[in-house]
């Protein structure tokens, strides 16, 4: 028991999958034919991936950059730089958010009724 708990919280903590599990589980609803079931889930995953992947490499090219200007110019700052920021707060929040919101979406009140059949 225990190792299916590991084995799903492995998964349930990569925001990609995560992703990719909310288009499936969106897909079934709608009554989604397989192939569509099938692009629709992968494509999620993927986005997320080459998202992260892209904001990865900017963040790789910018630290040396912050450097040779402080040294260059004398002057300290910081690059501003959405995806930057984007990519660190992902890997520092992106762990254990979504049980949260989870919980959060089913026990507020606003949104009780939407789960009562």
């Amino acid at each position: 028991m225990q190792a299916i708990l590991s084995f799903l919280t492995e998964i349930f903590s990569q925001p990609a999958f995560l992703m990719g599990l909310i288009a499936f589980v969106g897909l079934v609803a709608l009554r989604s034919p397989g192939n569509k079931l099938l692009t629709g889930t992968l494509k999620p995953i993927l986005g997320y991936l080459m998202l992260s992947a892209g904001a990865g490499v900017i963040v790789a090219n910018l630290n040396p950059l912050g450097g040779i200007i402080e040294a260059g110019f004398n002057i300290r700052g910081v690059i501003p730089n959405n995806e930057a920021i984007v990519s660190v707060a992902q890997k520092m929040l992106g762990v254990g958010n979504h049980e949260y919101f989870a919980v959060r979406l089913y026990f507020q009140p606003d949104y009780r009724p939407l789960y009562q059949v």
